[in-house]
């Protein structure tokens, strides 16, 4: 049920000078696929499944005549859509039979740094999935005893089996069309909320104890829908705002740990765009929509039929909006804090920088975790007219960095 693109991550580390550095990659990239045996396959999309072919991954490398420390890659002139160059596939390049699962592109920096950028198909990994393949191979580049610390598990079919369903799709590839052909620009900027930043909001209200994603989250939708107002002269719009929620451990019983596959439902949300909403107002709406999906998922494994269509049901009601109401302002936040990125040592020590790169997803955020762990990267995409709202609202320029 999951739309037709590509995962895409980033992750540099500054020394990487070791003559069999990118022998030991591609070898310990080899010797995990076959534990991680779904994402050396093909996408079905006839039958909608994964041809556990062994038709294998995608491996490339590229030499990037700068350092990595240049302004543009590192530094305060970073632009999104230039670290796209890092990656080994386009956004939308999924779901034709010829297109990898898994693609890794590893580049190299004049300086002796390096960037590896990879792409999974979001039919069979959600960013939980990417995580745990992520480390896998660093702890099997790295080795001395690493190699088996973490072993996949692709059992989810067993709790969700196959359905025949109406196929469902979530509209992403409408914007990525519309960006093809003519459509309005898109571009992604990132922007980042530090440690003392979200203190000082959260010490502004007096009520919040939630949690800084939320936070953050708040502070992005309340500038999202006072820029859809604007752009229909302050009349009243209808939002959804959508937050994926990783339903792993919020079943009884939980999942494995390292379950892959798109273990997700969204938590759902959905207004009238009428008014200038208090910070606190979204900051609950999106806390509250979360609660009781949380609550929904504990029913999930433990319902029967009942519970699989938990999941059905929450994908019918997002799309058939989607679909069916024109002037809808749909916004899409994920979190992807708390991840693990930043554990991934292949042997040269951890990321000194995880990143996403340009996404063609309009009306959306991803949050990520600073390399610290105490502060929050929004990598926001909007219309290129609202990006230039969006930077200079208040709320936003005097905020972050």
């Amino acid at each position: 049920m999951a739309p037709t693109m590509n995962g895409h991550l980033i992750i540099y580390y500054s020394n990487a000078r070791n003559s069999n550095k990118n022998q030991s990659l591609e070898n310990s990239l080899a010797n995990i696929l076959p534990q991680f045996y779904p994402l050396a396959g093909r996408y079905i999309k006839e039958s909608r499944t994964i041809d556990c072919n062994d038709e294998g991954a995608e491996y490339l490398e590229a030499q990037v005549d700068c350092r990595l420390d240049d302004e543009q890659i590192l530094g305060q002139e970073m632009k999104p859509e230039q670290l796209n160059c890092l990656l080994p596939c386009e956004f939308g390049a999924a779901d034709e039979f010829n297109d990898p699962i898994l693609s890794v592109q590893v580049n190299m920096f004049e300086c002796g740094g390096m960037a590896i950028g990879f792409s999974i198909s979001h039919r069979i990994s959600d960013v939980t999935t990417a995580t745990t393949f992520l480390n896998s191979w660093a702890n099997a580049c790295f080795g001395k005893g690493r190699e088996n610390e973490i072993i996949p598990c692709f059992n989810s079919p067993l709790y969700f089996p196959g359905r025949n369903i109406p196929k469902l799709e979530l509209g992403i590839p409408r914007t990525i069309n519309d960006q093809v052909f003519g459509g309005p620009k898109i571009v992604t900027k990132r922007f980042v909320f530090t440690r003392e930043a979200i203190l000082n909001i959260r010490s502004k209200m007096v009520n919040y104890t939630g949690s800084r994603v939320h936070l953050v989250e708040g502070i992005i939708l309340r500038v999202f829908l006072e820029i859809a107002r604007q752009k229909h002269s302050g009349r009243s719009t209808t939002a959804l705002i959508l937050q994926p929620v990783d339903f792993r451990d919020k079943t009884v019983p939980p999942f494995p740990n390292h379950s892959c596959g798109n273990l997700c439902i969204f938590a759902a949300a959905h207004l009238i765009n009428d008014a200038n909403l208090e910070l606190e107002r979204c900051v609950n709406l999106l806390s509250n929509a979360v609660r009781e999906t949380i609550a929904d998922c504990a029913k999930i494994l433990n319902s029967g039929e009942d519970g699989n269509m938990i999941l059905i049901n929450s994908f019918n009601k997002v799309t058939e909006l989607l679909y069916k109401s024109e002037d809808l302002n749909a916004i899409i936040l994920n979190s992807w804090c708390r991840k693990p990125f930043y554990e991934a040592d292949f042997g040269w020590g951890k990321p000194v920088w995880v990143s996403l790169a340009s996404l063609p997803a309009t009306n959306s955020a991803i949050l990520v975790d600073t390399k610290e762990g105490d502060g929050i990267e929004a990598w926001v995409t909007l219309e290129e007219k609202d990006m230039s709202v969006f930077q200079l609202y208040q709320d936003i320029k005097t905020i972050t960095t």
